[in-house]
């Protein structure tokens, strides 16, 4: 005979099963890509106070809130009382923090790509000032910056410049 809780664990875990086996195929659709899979042990669900699909689906919404807040402002948001929140108040503030964020990244993008424009206005010019070619040109941006020893991602950190661009530091140095 079945209780109630086990009812409620095996609803649970079939739940997170489901959720795995759709992140499975996404990763399968879509190769290189990787998604992080949700532990299906429901002793680790039940230590966390989660029973039903009810409350894994609400733990999940306070989880992207918090987690949201930072990519929208920068800080966790650790100041809401998700106690007092419904799961209605939690889906319309995941919206608006995706919206702020979605916001958030575009700036950033515009930011950093007026960053490598300037930058290589400053490799071109460096380049009509005596530099013989681009790498002796951003050997002497690095020197001048005092860039010269530092690791590509921090060049990039200093720079403005997204990431992606530190290939053009990885020899210079």
């Amino acid at each position: 005979m079945y209780s109630i809780d086990m009812i409620k664990e095996n609803t649970l875990l079939n739940h997170i099963k489901s959720i795995n086996e759709e992140s499975k195929q996404w990763m399968k659709d879509n190769p290189g890509s990787w998604a992080g899979l949700v532990t299906e042990d429901i002793k680790y669900w039940n230590d966390q106070g989660i029973f039903t699909v009810e409350d894994y689906e609400r733990d999940s919404l306070i989880t992207s809130v918090y987690e949201m807040h930072k990519d929208a402002f920068g800080v966790k948001g650790r100041h809401y009382n998700f106690k007092e929140m419904s799961n209605e108040d939690l889906e319309k503030e995941l919206d608006t923090l995706s919206k702020i964020a979605k916001e958030e990244a575009d700036r950033e993008r515009k930011w950093e790509e007026a960053a490598y424009q300037t930058f290589l206005k400053t490799v071109a010019n460096t380049i009509r000032h005596g530099a013989k070619d681009k790498e002796e040109a951003i050997r002497w941006i690095l020197e001048a910056e005092e860039l010269i020893n530092e690791e590509p991602d921090y060049i990039c950190y200093k720079l403005g410049l997204n990431y992606d661009k530190a290939y053009l530091f990885e020899t210079k140095q």
